[in-house]
């Protein structure tokens, strides 16, 4: 896949190339007389000398060679602009790489033309496609990362990030962050006003998160000259690479029930406030790591198993019970199942505000929310479903009490006291009654009546000439 990955972001970035170079020469300038930097963060474009160029590229693409001039061109890239240095894999000769197949690959996406995906989560959106493809029936291997793109949507709706830190503890290949550059330009934001920091355990997938970031327009350090992502990958727990920072807005799909993650050596962890996290999940670690990184207007969305919404185990129910003690839990979004393409696990998502306006805490039922089907397995949510939820959401931020019957209500305190602090809305939302037409009834009762009737006066005439029919055959075996 990264092989894809690799050649697709080498097409991009030569056609990104040419958009911005033509805005350059508009302003009566040269490419020489801007640096990299100004071409990236002004034009949304990277330096590509000849040699990286993808017309350069294609002189090759039925060539033996082709191969080395990949990896040629993609050093040349990194040598040009800095914010690319060490992303690319640049094993395109290696052993056991056929490259005739290497050439079709480049001569089938020639005809693709990037100019004007300026938007594009390129990363994501290949990504996406390998799930579909050729993980849905792997398990968690191969997409235990991959937050589909409707759940991101309605996380970024509802927490609308227009200005800030925004930030991802685990965050796989940086789409989340990407997701949320597209509702700033959705909304007529500056994307200048947001820095993106993350975090990834995974080496392979923390590049292509640098990857991601940087072909969105992502700047890869902030004002303070510290790496978004930090300079490696890293486990979260064990080495927070953004230690000392506080966020306005954090957003995550962490592992779900990740048995190791290295409790015995952070039991006296400071992010620990509302309890320590029990050493065979992660589940509640990566709640209170989350919670604990919010600024004091912060806002959080993560989404996690349904299991860790009414745990019983004592160390987890301690910090369910604080979390609401303290006013933490904004929401609680329990998602429809078949979203993920690598897991049946049902999913919900937990809603974190630390400028609560209520003390209540708003309750969704993923039972009332249809999406769509787009295969036998696998679901996505529509924007109606996306517009409905945000709508009840931004009620709940005003204060209002929200109840609809099997749909959403706003929780009090006491009542999750009585539910020993259960956080499955199911619980609380109760089921509409359905409403019974009985005169409606009463007519499809009588139009069966009516077909079974005739079935019985078909049957009554059918009968004599069935018994005639076995009487002749009867008759014929005896002869």
């Amino acid at each position: 896949m990264h092989v894809i990955l690799g050649i697709l972001s080498l097409k991009y970035i030569s056609d990104r190339n040419k958009v911005g170079i033509k805005a350059v020469i508009a302003e009566g300038l040269t490419d020489d007389m801007i640096s990299a930097e100004d071409l990236y963060y002004t034009y949304n474009a990277f330096k590509v000398p000849e040699k990286a160029s993808w017309d350069y590229i294609m002189q090759f693409a039925n060539q033996p060679e082709i191969g080395q001039k990949l990896d040629e061109a993609f050093i040349e890239l990194e040598i040009s602009n800095k914010m690319l240095a060490g992303i690319f894999n640049k094993n395109y000769n290696k052993e056991g790489l056929d490259q005739k197949k290497l050439g079709e690959v480049i001569k089938i996406f020639s005809d693709e033309d990037f100019s004007d995906n300026e938007e594009e989560d390129i990363v994501g959106r290949i990504y996406e496609y390998f799930l579909g493809h050729f993980f849905k029936d792997r398990g968690q291997k191969g997409g235990e990362f991959y937050t589909p793109t409707s759940i991101v949507q309605l996380m970024v709706h509802i927490l609308k990030p227009m200005k800030g830190k925004i930030y991802d503890p685990a965050c796989g290949t940086a789409g989340i962050l990407v997701q949320s550059k597209k509702y700033i330009k959705d909304h007529h934001g500056d994307i200048s006003n947001i820095t993106a920091y993350g975090q990834e355990y995974n080496n392979v997938t923390w590049k292509l998160a640098k990857l991601n970031l940087v072909l969105n327009g992502f700047a890869l350090v902030d004002v303070d000259g510290n790496g978004v992502l930090g300079d490696i990958s890293a486990d979260t727990f064990a080495s927070d690479l953004h230690k000392d920072k506080k966020f306005d807005f954090i957003m995550a799909n962490p592992p779900f029930n990740m048995k190791k993650w290295g409790q015995e050596g952070l039991l006296d962890d400071p992010r620990w406030k509302w309890g320590v996290p029990p050493s065979g999940n992660a589940n509640y670690a990566w709640l209170s790591h989350i919670v604990a990184k919010l600024n004091t207007n912060g806002r959080a969305a993560v989404v996690l198993a349904n299991g860790s919404l009414s745990s019983s185990q004592k160390d987890e129910l301690e910090i369910r019970k604080n979390l609401v003690e303290t006013n933490k839990v904004d929401a609680i979004v329990e998602l429809p199942d078949k979203l993920f393409y690598t897991t049946g696990i049902p999913a919900s998502i937990w809603f974190f505000n630390n400028n609560k306006k209520t003390d209540n805490v708003l309750m969704i039922s993923g039972s009332s929310i249809e999406g769509k089907m787009i295969s036998k397995k696998l679901r996505e949510l529509q924007t109606s479903d996306v517009d409905k939820i945000v709508e009840i959401f931004n009620k709940h931020e005003n204060a209002e009490y929200i109840e609809e019957i099997g749909f959403a209500k706003s929780v009090l305190k006491d009542e999750l006291i009585e539910n020993n602090f259960s956080f499955v809305p199911g619980r609380y939302v109760g089921s509409k009654e359905e409403v019974v037409d009985k005169e409606a009834i009463k007519k499809e009762i009588k139009e069966l009546a009516g077909e079974i009737s005739s079935l019985f006066k078909e049957f009554n005439e059918l009968a004599p000439k069935v018994e005639e029919a076995i009487k002749k055959a009867l008759e014929y075996e005896e002869v």
